[in-house]
């Protein structure tokens, strides 16, 4: 049985707290010009996770819960084909005014499994308006002391399979994997860029998103720029639609 335990995570907090950029989830270049052609080719698609590719959910399965760190495209092959539920630390103004996770299990077809999304915050807040900041903000930080009591109330099997994820997979998911390593918790895995990049790419019913706008994703192509399937796939139509930073730019708390 592979466990994580705080020597390997605790030293890595800091740099992930600090990290500036994440592993891509789609690919943006090709090595040169090829002739354009729709569908995935077969580099670009093997980063990606597909329901029929069993060589890949076999190679996820087999690299977690060792790996610690799960992007997006692991962490539904994780959760849809390796029983691995995931479990949601924001607190509760975050899913009201930023967004939740599917509620609605029957309405979900594109996952087979019971495992399903659950919520247990490990710091409190209040979306208020900051006067200074000009801005809401979270504030009125708390920690949720029953965080713990609460998670194993859930989860009383220690060998459950359990993805963490906060905003941006970075403070809070960190604190949290620590929080239930200690506790003898013994297959968790974070959540790489959280809600926000999980969010960006997956659906209510767990279908995978386009970009957004009139724009498709278009993985090979003849034109000059990134591949956005669109008149010429070129860096203006790039430049048409824009993403909001993944991380999150709140100072949270310490949960202990």
């Amino acid at each position: 049985m592979t466990t994580i335990v705080s020597a390997n995570v605790a030293p890595q907090r800091a740099a992930l707290r600090a990290t500036k950029a994440i592993a891509p989830s789609r690919a943006a270049f090709v090595a040169k010009p090829q002739r354009a052609k729709r569908g995935i080719n077969v580099q670009a698609r093997a980063a990606l996770y597909f329901a029929d590719d069993v060589e890949y959910i076999q190679q996820i399965g087999a690299e977690y819960p060792d790996k610690g760190i799960a992007n997006w495209e692991e962490a539904r092959c994780l959760f849809s084909d390796h029983g691995y539920n995931i479990l949601d630390i924001r607190c509760a103004d975050e899913l009201e005014t930023i967004g939740n996770f599917p509620r609605d299990q029957s309405a979900a077809t594109e996952h087979r499994g019971t495992n399903w999304f659950h919520h247990i915050p490990i710091i409190n807040a209040q979306y208020r308006y900051d006067s200074e900041a000009g801005k809401k903000m979270m504030k009125n930080q708390e920690p949720n002391r029953a965080f713990l009591d609460q998670v194993q109330a859930k989860f009383p099997d220690k060998n459950t399979r359990i993805i963490i994820s906060c905003s941006d997979g970075r403070n809070r998911a960190i604190q949290a994997l620590e929080a239930l390593d200690e506790a003898g918790y013994v297959n968790i895995v974070g959540l790489r860029g959280g809600y926000n990049m999980w969010n960006r790419t997956w659906d209510a019913k767990l279908r995978r998103r386009n970009l957004p706008g009139g724009f498709q994703e278009e993985w090979q192509h003849g034109a000059d720029g990134c591949g956005v399937h669109a008149t010429g796939a070129s860096f203006q139509n790039q430049d048409a639609f824009q993403y909001a930073d993944w991380k999150d730019e709140t100072e949270w708390i310490d949960w202990r």
